[in-house]
């Protein structure tokens, strides 16, 4: 693995980037069009940037930081847009394989509107940081603490944020299609748990929405190359699932990379019932909204977590 030196990639306690630059390209599950991205290293405290190349103008206009603060719309995906109205959708598996393979900073160049889909899940985003490779950087990584229960609720659907020593993620969905049910699943964000255990669950749809959503413009590059398909109680991919309850891990995965738009790793438990993105910005619109539920801290350098440590705080 390129970048072994991080023990535990959620507990290391310096912030890092790529370490060299690295491209990839693939069709846009709503657009359709054919996109391509480069990753390149960026500097301390930068984030999570996202530049398009396919418009003019200054770098300052066509460069969107990744944040909570920045999303504009939560319809099948999540958008960021910034004060100019550049605008960047379906960033959610991507930032979950950043999140997961320990990426604090990263500039991310594209010729277009959308993330790639690539194969529905975040694997191939993970194997790209791989080969890029981490590299440290020379400041501490801040954490997010949560100090106090944060929940929003809409109807049925839930999710919260509470205190916890670990950076646990669970999920649950209950659907009435038999193929799907009931689910649930769960992950500690460390030692690479999320490229195991959660990276490779992809996307998933219904045959029935399939035409409503191209008439609204969306799933235009959707297939059976990057999303499930249900169609009369039955996946119709010929590979099948990759897992039982894959359903339900791309659900963990999508969380994983709308809570990274806060800009930091959280130490707490985030948990979703029948939750998407619209719920999860809520979530962290919530939490900053209440300054006495987060606080911040940074793990003294001398400590390496592994997965039988809790994470030591300030």
């Amino acid at each position: 693995m390129a970048c072994n030196f991080l023990t535990a990639s959620g507990f290391y306690p310096w912030q890092t980037t790529i370490k060299n630059t690295i491209s990839t390209s693939g069709i846009g599950l709503h657009k359709g069009d054919l996109i391509e991205i480069t990753l390149k290293p960026s500097d301390t405290n930068s984030g999570i940037r996202f530049i398009r190349t396919d418009i003019e103008g200054d770098i300052a206009e066509r460069t969107i930081l990744a944040s909570y603060q920045n999303v504009s719309d939560t319809n099948m995906c999540t958008t960021i847009k910034n004060e100019n109205d550049c605008k960047i959708s379906t960033i959610e598996h991507l930032m979950a394989a950043l999140s997961g393979s320990g990426v604090d900073n990263v500039n991310i160049e594209i010729n277009g509107p959308e993330v790639p889909i690539m194969d529905g899940s975040s694997k191939q985003f993970i194997d790209l940081i791989e080969n890029a490779g981490l590299s440290k950087l020379s400041e501490k990584r801040k954490f997010l603490k949560i100090t106090k229960h944060i929940e929003i609720i809409d109807g049925e659907k839930k999710c919260s944020l509470s205190p916890s020593n670990n950076m646990n993620f669970f999920a649950s969905i209950d659907f009435s299609d038999k193929v799907i049910g009931k689910q649930e699943a769960s992950i500690s964000l460390e030692n690479f748990n999320f490229k195991d255990n959660v990276s490779n669950a992809r996307t998933f749809g219904f045959m029935r929405d399939v035409e409503a959503l191209r008439m609204s413009g969306l799933g235009l590059g959707g297939s059976l190359d990057n999303c499930i398909i249900i169609d009369n109680n039955e996946v119709i991919n010929s590979e099948g699932l990759r897992f039982e309850n894959e359903f339900v891990v791309h659900k963990l995965l999508d969380a994983v990379g709308d809570i990274f738009t806060s800009g930091y790793r959280i130490q707490g438990e985030y948990r979703g019932y029948l939750c998407g993105h619209h719920m999860n910005n809520l979530l962290l619109k919530e939490l900053f909204n209440n300054e006495e539920s987060f606080e911040f801290f940074e793990i003294d350098d001398s400590v390496i977590a592994d997965s039988n440590k809790e994470l030591l705080t300030a």
